[in-house]
Formats: C-alpha cells, structure tokens, sequence
C-alpha cells in the first residue's frame, strides 16, 4: 500500500506538516502514517570518557545510577512520544476524519528514517526540526539529510500549510528533469493544480515538449521563460503569482546544480513560506 508519513516531532511545524500529510492522504488515498522516532543519548553514553580516571569501585557505583537515570530517561521519552502522538493523531481524526497508523522507532532519526520509507512513500517534514528550533536555525539539519539520502519523495513544510491549488515546476532538458516531467504528469496528487513550469536561462523553446505533455497528461499549464539567479528569481515568481507549491528535482548537474544541492537549497528553505516537494 502506498503510504504518505509525517515525521513527528516537538517543532513549530508538527501541527503543519501533520494537516499537509492528511491533505495528501485525502488527496490521494494512500495510508496516513505518523512516525516518530526517540532519538537521544542514554545519560550512560559518555561513561567510557571518564571510566578511565576514576576507581572501579566509583565506576560500578556510577554505572549503577546511570543504568537507573537512564530507565527514567527513557520513560519520560516515551511518555513525550505517546503523549505527542495522541494529540496529533486526535487534530487529524477532527479536521480530516482520517485514522493514521502510528510508527514508533528508536534510535537515530535519518538511519530509521531510510530504514523505514520506501520509493512510493512521500514522506512530509518539518523545515525546522525541535533541535533547530531551540538552536534558532532557519533549517533542520535532518531536513537536507533526508532529501538528500532517501529514495522517496519529500514534501517540506513550514509552521502554516495552505492546500495548494497551484505549484511551480522549475525545469532544465536533462534526463532527470525529464523523468520528474513524467512523473509530474502521472501524480494523483499534482493532477488538479495549475502548473507554472519555468525555466531559468537562454535556450528558447526548450518548455514546448514539456508543455505538450503535460496538456496531454491533462494539467492546465503556465509557461514563463525567465532569466537571473535561480534562487531569486524562482523565489519573487512564486511570491508574485502566490504559488501554493514548489516541485524541484533532488539532483541535477546543469546550471540547476547549485540549486539543488549547494548553497541556493538553503536559500529556498529560509526564504520560501510555502511547501517544497522535493521528488526524483
């Protein structure tokens, strides 16, 4: 069965990206899912640093309050989890009437995250995770580690989710941006938004297959030729023509390079107020 999964967390976005995996659940009729994954460092991790330098007899004491912090540390973490969980599972279930499935996982979240999402899955996070959020970073480190590493589709979410009734495709000829086309124009989920597709450069022309196809695939299209910086001027497009959606590729090795994996990513993130579904 295909799945859409909402990583939870304690950040400013858990309640979006919770109502952005419900609208693509009903959208699409795949099975919501909620994952949550406790990802801590026992209280008797850092041990080994100090056994060294202190008597045995000491050690084996300390060993023993740790092992007792650490059976409380990992209570307190699961009653967070459930306690979280429950409060998102109920929002869902009153505003969509949607009963989600609940994963819960230990360990490191990217390694169960990889471990746990498949191809078809599209899994929604936060852009800013609760470590971001108490650090007061822009972006979660976990949210590029995500796109970068799994093989699933990503949509990115800030604090607010709007459904969108319209997204913005930045396209390049290249066999990538060639097989996003195909599978933007087979999504059950992009079907009935309007599509800017744009391009950013000096090849003229270079939007007419794309145009036939996606007509042919039945997506109301807006073609826009444009020139600049990528980042910004995909960015003031989308703000002029209140674009509810950004569609990018996860890699690329044209102009659009940069983008996609450097510096101009990071940008999109901290400037863009809308969701980001990042596809391969």
């Amino acid at each position: 069965m295909k799945r859409v999964i909402a990583c939870i967390d304690a950040s400013p976005c858990v309640n979006a990206t919770a109502e952005a995996a419900a609208w693509i659940a009903q959208k699409t009729q795949r099975q919501l899912v909620l994952l949550q994954v406790l990802d801590y460092r026992p209280a008797s991790y850092h041990l080994g640093e100090i056994s060294g330098v202190i008597g045995f007899e000491s050690n084996a004491m300390l060993l023993k309050e740790l092992a007792d912090l650490d059976e409380k540390q990992y209570q307190l973490a699961q009653q967070y989890s459930d306690d979280l969980l429950h409060y998102i599972s109920k929002l869902i279930e009153d505003k969509f009437s949607i009963h989600p499935h609940i994963v819960q996982l230990r360990g490191e979240f990217l390694e169960q995250c990889f471990n746990e999402l498949t191809v078809d899955d599209i899994a929604v996070v936060g852009k800013i995770g609760e470590n971001a959020a108490e650090n007061n970073k822009p972006v979660g480190s976990n949210v590029e580690g995500l796109i970068r590493g799994t093989k699933s589709t990503v949509l990115t979410v800030g604090e607010k989710f709007t459904p969108p009734t319209s997204f913005l495709f930045a396209y390049e000829y290249s066999p990538i941006c060639q097989a996003m086309l195909k599978r933007v124009g087979q999504s059950d989920l992009l079907k009935d938004l309007t599509c800017h597709l744009v391009y950013v450069g000096d090849q003229n022309g270079i939007l007419d297959q794309a145009i036939d196809y996606l007509n042919f695939a039945g997506i109301k299209v807006h073609s826009e030729y444009l020139y600049g910086d990528v980042a910004e001027t995909l960015l003031d497009y989308q703000k002029q023509h209140a674009i509810g959606l950004m569609v990018m590729g996860a890699f690329s090795h044209s102009k659009l390079h940069q983008f996609f994996l450097g510096s101009t990513t990071l940008k999109i993130f901290k400037e863009s107020d809308v969701p980001m579904l990042v596809t391969r």
